[in-house]
């Protein structure tokens, strides 16, 4: 049985692996935690019972043979009822306790009984009385009460079907045998006289175990011995008549009565099933239970089967102790009690918004995953903290739009151009702007075009003199480039361009760096240059690495408006990959936000 029951634990586990596909909607997380089981169990019951040696108990016995006590033909009828509760967030394993109530029936029988003693007959004379039993055999109906406390496991495969188990110790409060016997007996009795000092006769004890031929037998082979067609039953009662305690298949004068195990006992007990359910609060239950229970008990001490004519002692009285097992069919129903909670979050489902998501209360049962105080279910930014007036999204720049509907996020801008800055107010924004600090036209990407000759600033080599594109915008009367500002010469280019927090634009203070790079980039041609983009740690590294690209797109435009080839600058955003100092202190984090311009030569 255990094996089997072993087997129905694999089984289910392979059936609700093959049924995954329903159990989400259906599983036993959904159940209540509380159950209460009714079962009906029906089946066979045996008894294997260890009885008293009461030879010893017949005052000089001879030839004895007390028998061996079986029990056969048993079977059992019961119920239980049981209290159950659920725990752990799957809901599979839970405790239950209850009672369970027991009625055993069967035969108890014991066979060849056969017990020769010393007895006195109604006269005072001693002599030897010899029993033989004939069907000695109780019906016996056993009343058993149990409290079971057992584990119990469950798990719902789909909509309708699932599979239970309990299995756990019983603890038994009362078992009381009522018997009914069948037996009856044959009473025989053997004489044995010696002379006085008298000169009379006097009865004694024969205690050879074979008897001697001189003594008096009245029984059954001496009287068919001289009568072979006498009545032997008439014989008999005359004699029990005249005193003597002899008779032909008496039964006892009690046939009926009861006795009850004086020592309590510990079983176990295992009940799998095989469940159907009717709606989320009924299932129907149908499987198997196996039960054993050991039992102790205190047999009378001087215990004997029959110690006269028509005296009976019931056999339970001879146990000391009763093995019981009864397995067989058990048929229930399950309720499942109290408010359904789907994601344990303490809020029933008829009053959760959220019933599928862990929750807090203030919310109704629904989550407020990033923290901002507006529920999940009202968030249009669940994983973003954000504000009431934008549904719970963010507005970084705080430009009034909110960040999903901001084409950048990072800088503040007008909603005319989707949140966007435009420095120089030319209608371009900045990022597409080559030359952003300066009013320029959307035919050039913003940069203006000074003398009007059809070449944007940031190309023409004398902007402020009309000339045609082959002379690089400057007349045909005059290849003078007219010189850029001074700078310092020992200002070295490599410096770091720094940035205030989460801006491109170039502080005033580094213009003249690179308008010293944009000059030694016109005098020598063959120069090429990249500009490295940074970025302090705070923030995502998604946004950093775009932040510092614009920031070195903002170096290049400068570049460009001071008559750069564009194609000659190269621009890589780092993001805070490589930071400069620390990202712990203020200043750290100030020395990170930086662009630098490394020169290399174009060998051609």
């Amino acid at each position: 049985m255990k094996k089997l029951f072993l087997l129905l634990i694999a089984g289910s586990t392979a059936a609700s692996a093959f049924a995954q596909s329903n159990t989400h909607n259906h599983g036993d997380s959904l159940l209540p935690r509380w159950v209460i089981d009714f079962n009906l169990l029906g089946g066979l019951s045996n008894q294997d019972l260890t009885t008293v040696n009461s030879a010893a108990n017949y005052l000089g016995a001879l030839n004895m043979n007390t028998g061996l006590l079986k029990y056969n033909n048993g079977y059992g009828l019961g119920a239980d009822a049981q209290l159950g509760f659920f725990f752990g967030k799957k809901r599979h394993f839970g405790v239950g306790t209850g009672v369970m109530f027991m009625q055993q029936y069967g035969d108890a029988i014991l066979n060849n009984y056969h017990a020769e003693y010393q007895s006195t007959d109604a006269a005072g004379n001693i002599f030897r009385q010899v029993v033989n039993g004939n069907d000695v055999r109780e019906t016996i109906k056993s009343t058993n009460i149990n409290i079971p406390l057992v584990l119990k496991y469950k798990n719902r495969f789909s909509k309708h079907w699932g599979f239970t188990a309990d299995a756990g110790a019983i603890f038994n409060l009362q078992m009381n045998n009522a018997y009914t016997t069948h037996a009856s007996f044959d009473y025989e009795a053997i004489y044995k006289f010696q002379k006085n000092e008298s000169g009379g006769t006097t009865s004694v004890y024969d205690n050879t175990p074979v008897a001697s031929a001189n003594d008096w037998f009245i029984t059954r082979a001496e009287f068919f011995k001289n009568n072979p067609n006498g009545n032997v039953q008439q014989y008999f009662d005359i004699k029990r008549a005249l005193g003597y305690k002899v008779g032909e298949g008496l039964q006892p004068a009690s046939k009926t009565g009861s006795s009850s195990y004086t020592a309590g006992s510990v079983g176990f007990l295992i009940q799998p099933s095989v469940n159907y359910f009717l709606s989320d609060n009924v299932a129907l239950n149908l499987g198997a239970y196996y039960m054993f229970q050991p039992f102790k008990n205190n047999a009378q001490a001087d215990y004997k089967l029959t110690t006269g004519v028509a005296n009976y002692t019931s056999v339970t009285n001879s146990v000391t102790e009763s093995k019981y097992q009864n397995y067989g069919i058990n048929l229930g129903v399950r309720f499942f009690l109290g408010k359904k909670d789907r994601d344990h979050d303490g809020i029933s489902d008829r009053k959760d918004r959220c019933p599928d998501v862990f929750g807090l209360a203030k919310f109704h049962g629904c989550p407020d995953t990033d923290g901002d105080g507006i529920p999940d279910d009202q968030d249009s930014c669940v994983l973003v903290f954000g504000l009431a007036k934008f549904h719970g999204c963010p507005d970084t720049d705080g430009d009034g739009i909110p960040n999903k509907a901001d084409s950048c996020p990072f800088a503040a801008g007008p909603i005319s151009l989707h949140g966007c800055p435009d420095r120089d107010g030319d209608g371009i924004i900045d990022r597409d702007d080559l030359c952003p600090d300066i009013f320029g036209l959307a035919k050039y990407h913003g940069c203006p075009d000074t003398d009007g000759d059809g070449i944007p600033d940031n190309e023409d080599k004398c902007p402020t003199l009309a000339g045609p594109a082959s002379n690089q915008g400057c007349p045909l009367d005059s290849v003078k480039v007219i010189p850029a500002e001074p700078v310092e010469d020992n200002m070295d280019i490599s410096t770091p361009i720094l940035f205030d927090v989460n801006q491109t634009i170039i502080h005033e203070s580094s213009y003249p760096l690179i308008d010293k790079a944009a000059t030694e980039m016109k005098t020598n041609k063959n120069m090429m240059l990249t500009i490295d983009g940074h970025a302090d740690a705070s923030g995502l590294e998604a946004k950093n690495r775009g932040l510092s690209l614009r920031r070195a797109n903002s170096v290049k435009s400068r570049l460009v408006s001071k008559g750069v080839n564009a194609k000659r600058v190269k621009t890589v955003g780092h993001g805070s990959s490589i930071p400069a100092a620390t990202n712990k202190t203020h200043d750290g984090k100030e020395q990170n936000r930086r662009a630098i311009m490394h020169i290399t030569t174009n060998r051609k």
